[in-house]
C-alpha cells in the first residue's frame, strides 16, 4: 500500500507539474520585454448594425499624436506587416524572411538584445535593417557579424542595410519577426498599423489609457465619422495579449482564457484526488499502528511526540512521491508535451520561478498530506482506536471515495463535450472545399496564370490552379459597402478578398447567382460579388448587375456566392465580396486529386522550377490550415483526456485498497455470516453500501455543476454542437461502471 501511495501521488504531482510549467508559459508571454508592465496596445472598434468589430490596427496618425497630446505617453510606435520578402546575400540563394515595417521608436518601446550594431539609430534610415540572430546565420554564416553588409530585395529592386544583429525572439512573444525595417513616413491612410505605446514611470495607468483612448476614438470619427457608424478605442496590457486580447485577430494566434482556466481545473483537480487518495491510503494503513499508538499514549507520550513522529513520518513519503514526481517529469516531459501537441521550449522546467512554485507546492502538500493524517490519527484516546477506528475511517475514506469520483464524472462529461465542439468544429460545413488542395506563397502576376496552369494541367494528378491574393482563411481588406441610393452615414463595413482566375472553381466556392470575375481580356475591373450575408446586410434585391458603391468606388455586381467560413467556429461568418481589380498575386492554389498528396508536391516542385526557379516557397495543405485554427483547443482536449485517465487511475487505485483493506478487517466477520448461510451478494452489498450511499446523493450536484460549467465554456463560440443529455448521462454510467466492477472486485 505504501507502494501504491508513493506511486499515486508522485505520478499526479507530475502531471500536474507539466501543466504548471505549461500555464506558466502561457501566462508568461511578452514579459521578457524590460517595462512590460508600461506597454500596451491599441484598439480600434468599428460598431455598426448592434456588432463591434474590434480591429487590433489603427490609423498612421495615431501614434505620433499619442505622444504630442498624451503627456503620460513616452513613445510610441507602429508595426505593419510586411510579409514574406525573399531576400539574398550577394550571389547567394534566395530565402523567405518573415518582415515586419516599423517607426524607428519601436526599438524605444520594446528591448532586444543586441549582438552586433547599435540599435539607437538603426531604423533611422530609409532601407536599412534589423535581422535577428539565426536569419543573420542563414545568409551570412554562422556567428558571423554583418553589420554593414546588405541583403539584396530584387523584387523591388533596392537593398537593405544591416545595422544590427539582435538576439532570436523568444517563443512566448506575441509577434515573431526576422527582419525589421524602417517604415515609411508618408504610411497609408487606412486601418492599417499595429500600435504599441509605454507609458512615463509613475503615471496613472488609468487616466493615461482614458486620454489615449478618447484620442483614437475623435481620429476614428474624423476619418471614418461620414460612414455614419459609431467608434471606440481599447487600450490592452502587452502582458495580457496572448491570455486576453479582444482583437478579432493577431499576429499570432492568442490562447483562449476560458481554455486556460479549464487546464487550471484539472490540474487542481488532479492535486486534489492525488492528495486525498494519500491521505485516505495513509489513514487506513495506521489502522495497523492504533495499538503502537496506544501503547506510546498509555505510556505518557505526548500527542505532540506523537504528532511529530507522524508528521515526519508522512513527510518522508510525501518527499519520496516528490522525487518520483522530478524524475517522472523529466523523463516524460517531451513525450508529454508531443502527446498534447505544445512546443515545448528547451528551457522551461523546474527551473527559476517554477523551482519556487516547485518548493511552494512541496511545502504544501507536505503539510496537508503529512499534518492531516498526523493530527487525526493523535487525537483519540487508547480505548478509541482499539474499539472504534473501522467506523472513523469510513467516514474519511467515504468522502474520499466521493471527492475522487465526482472529479471522474466531472472530467469525463467534460472530455465529452471538449471532444464533440472538436469534431464539429473541425468537420462542420465551411461553404467551400479545403480538402485536396495545396497552397503555395508565391509571388507573382495573373497574366502568367495560363501558361502555368497548363504546365501542371499537363499531370493527371492535378485538377486546377487558383491565384490571388490570399487563400480562404488568409486575412481580408477592410473595406465600405452602400447602395447607390445610400447615403454615406449608411455604410457597412465588409471584408474583401481580392481574388485571381480559377480562385471559385480551385477552392469550389459555389457562385448562387450571376457569374465569376473575368480576368482574361476585359478585365472585371469594376466587377464585385457579395455574399449571401453581404446581400442581407445591404437589403440589396435581386443584386446581379446592380451597381453598389464599393469604398467610394460604383462597382457592378457580377454574381452572388455562397457563405463561407473564413474565420474559426469562435467568430460568425463576416460580410465578404471578391474583386478582379487587382492584377498582383501572392498566393496560388492547387487542387489535386484525392490521395495524391505527394504527387502534387513533386508536380508543384516541377512547376517552380520552370516558371519561379530559384525563388523559395512553401506548400502547405489548407486543410492543415483550417485545422491549426483550433490548435489550443485540441491541446485543451488532449490535456483533458490526460487529466481524466489519470483521475480515474487513481480512483481505481484508491478504491481498491480501501475495499481491500475493509475486507481484510472484517474477514472474520465475512467468514462466521458465511458459515451461517448469508449469500455472498448480500455480504457484498453489506460491505460496499456505505460507499454507494454516499456517492449517489453527490451525482446530481455534480452533473448539475458539470452542465453549467460546460455550457458557459460553449459561450465562447458563435457555432457549437449541442449539449445533449446522454454526454452527462454517459459520463454517470461510465463512473458508476467502474465503481461498481472495482467493488465488486
Amino acid at each position: 500500500m505504501t507502494f501504491i501511495n508513493i506511486f499515486g501521488l508522485g505520478t499526479g504531482l507530475a502531471v500536474a507539474l507539466f501543466l504548471l510549467v505549461y500555464l506558466q508559459f502561457e501566462f508568461s508571454y511578452d514579459r521578457h520585454f524590460r517595462d512590460a508592465d508600461r506597454i500596451y496596445r491599441m484598439l480600434s472598434v468599428w460598431k455598426e448594425g448592434g456588432e463591434a468589430r474590434n480591429y487590433p490596427i489603427n490609423l498612421g496618425a495615431l501614434s505620433p499624436a499619442l505622444v504630442k497630446e498624451v503627456p503620460e505617453v513616452e513613445t510610441a510606435s507602429r508595426l505593419y506587416i510586411w510579409g514574406s520578402m525573399d531576400l539574398k546575400y550577394e550571389n547567394g540563394e534566395k530565402a523567405p524572411v518573415k518582415s515586419y515595417m516599423v517607426d524607428s521608436t519601436f526599438l524605444n518601446v520594446f528591448s532586444f538584445t543586441p549582438l552586433y550594431g547599435s540599435l539607437e539609430e538603426a531604423l533611422n534610415s530609409p532601407n536599412t535593417c534589423v535581422i535577428t540572430r539565426s536569419t543573420a546565420d542563414r545568409f551570412f554564416g554562422v556567428g558571423s557579424n554583418p553589420v554593414g553588409k546588405s541583403l539584396l530585395y530584387e523584387s523591388k529592386n533596392t537593398s537593405l542595410e544591416v545595422k544590427a544583429v539582435i538576439e532570436d525572439i523568444p517563443q512566448n512573444t506575441h509577434f515573431q519577426f526576422d527582419l525589421l525595417t524602417k517604415l515609411p513616413d508618408f504610411g497609408f491612410g487606412g486601418l492599417e498599423y499595429y500600435t504599441y505605446l509605454k507609458l512615463r514611470p509613475g503615471v496613472d495607468p488609468v487616466v493615461a489609457i482614458e486620454k489615449c483612448n478618447k484620442l483614437n476614438t475623435d481620429l476614428l470619427n474624423t476619418r471614418f465619422g461620414k460612414y455614419g457608424a459609431a467608434f471606440e478605442s481599447i487600450t490592452e496590457p502587452l502582458t495580457e495579449l496572448h491570455t486576453g486580447t479582444r482583437a478579432a485577430s493577431d499576429l499570432s494566434v492568442p490562447v483562449s482564457k476560458s481554455n486556460l482556466i479549464f487546464i487550471i481545473v484539472v490540474t487542481f483537480f488532479i492535486l486534489a484526488v492525488a492528495l486525498s487518495n494519500f491521505i485516505s491510503l495513509y489513514i487506513i494503513q495506521g489502522e495497523k499502528r492504533a495499538t503502537e499508538i496506544s501503547v506510546r499514549k498509555t505510556n505518557g507520550a505526548e500527542r505532540k511526540t506523537i504528532v511529530g513522529m507522524l508528521f515526519a513520518e508522512t513527510t518522508f513519503v510525501t518527499s519520496l512521491a516528490f522525487v518520483l514526481a522530478v524524475v517522472l517529469y523529466y523523463s516524460f516531459a517531451g513525450m508529454f508535451a508531443g502527446l498534447i501537441n505544445f512546443n515545448m521550449p528547451q528551457d522551461v522546467g523546474v527551473t527559476g520561478t517554477m523551482w519556487t512554485c516547485f518548493v511552494l507546492l512541496f511545502v504544501l502538500v507536505s503539510l496537508i498530506a503529512g499534518g492531516y493524517p498526523a493530527y487525526y490519527l493523535s487525537r483519540f484516546a487508547p480505548v478509541e482506536l482499539l474499539r472504534k477506528t473501522v467506523a472513523r475511517k469510513y467516514k474519511l475514506t467515504a468522502a474520499s471515495v466521493v471527492i475522487q469520483f465526482s472529479v471522474v464524472i466531472f472530467c469525463i462529461s467534460a472530455l465529452f463535450v471538449v471532444w464533440r465542439q472538436l469534431d464539429y468544429m473541425k468537420n462542420m460545413p465551411l461553404g467551400f472545399n479545403p480538402d485536396n488542395v495545396l497552397t503555395v506563397n508565391v509571388r507573382g502576376n495573373i497574366h502568367t496564370y495560363e501558361g502555368i496552369r497548363s504546365d501542371l494541367l499537363q499531370y493527371p494528378e492535378i485538377v486546377d490552379l487558383a491565384m490571388g491574393q490570399g487563400h480562404p482563411f488568409s486575412g481580408c481588406s477592410g473595406q465600405s459597402l452602400r447602395r447607390t441610393d445610400q447615403t454615406d452615414k449608411e455604410t457597412i463595413s465588409i471584408d474583401e478578398r481580392r481574388t485571381g482566375p480559377g480562385y471559385f472553381r480551385t477552392y469550389e466556392i459555389p457562385v448562387l447567382e450571376g457569374r465569376e470575375l473575368k480576368f482574361e481580356n476585359s478585365m472585371d475591373s469594376d466587377g464585385i460579388i457579395l455574399t449571401e450575408t453581404t446581400v442581407a446586410a445591404l437589403e440589396l434585391q435581386d443584386p446581379v448587375g446592380k451597381k453598389v458603391m464599393f469604398n467610394g468606388h460604383p462597382m457592378t455586381v457580377v454574381g452572388v456566392a455562397k457563405d463561407i467560413h473564413y474565420g474559426s467556429a469562435r467568430t460568425k461568418i463576416g460580410r465578404l465580396v471578391y474583386t478582379a481589380y487587382s492584377t498582383y498575386s501572392w498566393m496560388m492554389g492547387v487542387r489535386y486529386q484525392p490521395g495524391s498528396y505527394q504527387q502534387a508536391k513533386e508536380c508543384v516542385a516541377e512547376m517552380m522550377k520552370k516558371h519561379f526557379e530559384g525563388v523559395p516557397y512553401a506548400a502547405v495543405q489548407l486543410r492543415d490550415i483550417a485545422d491549426n485554427m483550433y490548435k489550443q483547443d485540441e491541446i485543451t482536449s488532449r490535456i483533458l483526456m490526460s487529466g481524466t485517465v489519470l483521475a480515474i487511475i487513481l480512483a481505481f487505485l484508491g478504491l481498491v485498497a480501501l475495499m481491500g483493506f475493509v475486507a481484510h478487517q472484517k474477514r472474520k466477520e465475512i467468514s462466521v455470516r458465511r458459515v451461517l448461510g448469508a449469500q455472498v451478494g448480500t455480504v457484498v452489498y453489506d460491505l460496499n453500501r456505505y460507499v454507494l450511499v454516499r456517492i449517489l446523493p453527490a451525482l446530481p450536484i455534480v452533473m448539475g455543476l458539470s452542465y453549467y460549467v460546460m455550457y458557459r465554456w460553449l459561450q465562447n463560440f458563435a457555432y457549437t454542437t449541442e449539449l445533449s443529455w446522454w454526454i452527462f448521462g454517459g459520463a454517470l454510467l461510465l463512473t458508476l461502471f467502474i465503481v461498481l466492477v472495482t467493488l465488486l472486485y
